[in-house]
């Protein structure tokens, strides 16, 4: 038991990471608002019709306020209409966002390997780019069942397969995901099976947090006069809480990277 707790306060404290997930929680933060207006740009360029468009913004607004309902929808469905250029403006701050988040991990498994960093420039850039894998993670996260859904009625198969099933392809596709990102994000490249230890944890918890806070956003309806606060507070939880399962899945890989080399 001693020994257990020594390795969690070596790992928590000696590796830093009691510092990297405030970091993480800022640039989620950041991110919030490019990534609505980001969601919206690519539903505008993937969704062909109105109804699409109104199913997917109630998978987001299922994690919102009542009070803000309305507007997601209005922005998702009314974004279709947009300039392509005003689209691509926002794709393009929604993959600059993430790209700091992505950063924060590439620290922490950079630091904890002892190896180099990429450079900014470059690093930048591949940030952003594996910041498409992170907004299609939190996509996934938010409630983003209608793409698995989509599948399954295009394939004829929507009755047959249960939702349990279509909630763990889901988590199956989130730990793929952040393996890729543990592995691919620092300069010096993971072994599989260490990303994939280290996403395992982290891409299960993810799908759990949204529905957390969904569930104390719920609850705390009814406090109409703090109403505002409780909801952000429940945002900001939520925010800390994946950040905190981000950081310690990079951590966990690079640990047993570390005792693989």
């Amino acid at each position: 038991m001693r020994r257990a707790a020594q390795w969690v306060y070596s790992f928590w404290w000696g590796d830093g990471l009691a510092d990297d997930v405030p970091a993480l929680t800022y640039y989620l933060v950041l991110s919030v608002a490019p990534f609505a207006l980001g969601l919206a740009a690519v539903e505008a360029l993937l969704l062909k019709d109105y109804v699409s468009a109104v199913e997917v913004a109630e998978q987001v607004n299922r994690y919102l306020p009542d009070e803000v309902h309305s507007d997601v929808t209005q922005l998702i469905t009314g974004t279709r209409s947009s300039s392509p250029y005003l689209l691509a403006l926002a794709i393009v701050a929604m993959l600059w966002t993430s790209s700091g988040a992505i950063g924060v991990v590439e620290r922490v498994v950079s630091r904890i390997l002892g190896g180099a960093r990429h450079n900014i420039v470059f690093g930048r850039l591949r940030n952003m780019a594996l910041g498409a894998l992170v907004a299609a993670l939190v996509i996934a996260a938010a409630g983003s069942a209608t793409v698995v859904q989509g599948l399954t009625d295009v394939l004829g198969v929507a009755n047959a397969l249960p939702s349990e099933l279509i909630l763990l392809l889901n988590a199956a596709g989130a730990v793929v995901l952040l393996a890729i990102i543990y592995r691919t994000a620092p300069l010096q490249h993971l072994h599989w099976s260490s990303a994939l230890l280290g996403a395992l944890p982290a891409g299960l918890a993810i799908q759990v947090i949204p529905n957390l806070v969904g569930v104390y956003v719920a609850n705390a309806g009814g406090f109409a006069a703090v109403r505002v606060f409780l909801v952000l507070a429940a945002v900001l939880i939520g925010l800390y809480s994946m950040a905190t399962v981000l950081v310690v899945g990079a951590g966990l890989a690079a640990r047993r990277e570390k005792a693989l080399t």
